[in-house]
């Protein structure tokens, strides 16, 4: 398993929700911490606390944005919507956290982890398009 999914799941381990523990990843991937600025990322798990978008796809967008805030915006992030509104409704009828989660608590801990795993890859393959390094220092 690569050494930033561990990260990853070490993060959620840690208790650190989707979007924040996305957060703290990207941060750390740039050799940056900001404690703030990830809690602040938790304010979005769980569809912003209200079963709306997945926090794991928002997260993932301010990933991508800290990395070219720009570029993000233009492509990057549109990119990464396409892909998962795509996977999301095939997958889960949806790209809210209640669509996902079907109403079932219990998912939270079978769906959102492999959920998580596959919106960190699809993040980092597209920095990597785009020419940055997303690895750990």
């Amino acid at each position: 398993m690569d050494q930033d999914i561990l990260l990853l799941h070490q993060l959620l381990q840690e208790g650190y929700c989707c979007s924040r523990a996305m957060a703290a990843l990207g941060l750390r991937l740039r050799g940056e911490e900001n404690p703030t600025l990830a809690q602040a990322a938790g304010g979005l798990c769980l569809g912003v606390h209200g079963g709306f978008t997945c926090g794991a796809f928002t997260g993932a967008a301010m990933v991508l944005a800290m990395y070219d805030p720009e570029l993000a915006a233009q492509e990057m992030i549109p990119e990464l919507a396409d892909w998962f509104r795509d996977m999301a409704e095939s997958s889960y009828g949806g790209t809210d956290c209640d669509s996902i989660m079907a109403g079932d608590p219990v998912n939270k801990a079978l769906r959102c982890p492999k959920l998580i795993d596959a919106v960190w890859k699809q993040t980092k393959e597209i920095l990597e398009d785009q020419g940055f390094d997303p690895t750990l220092a």
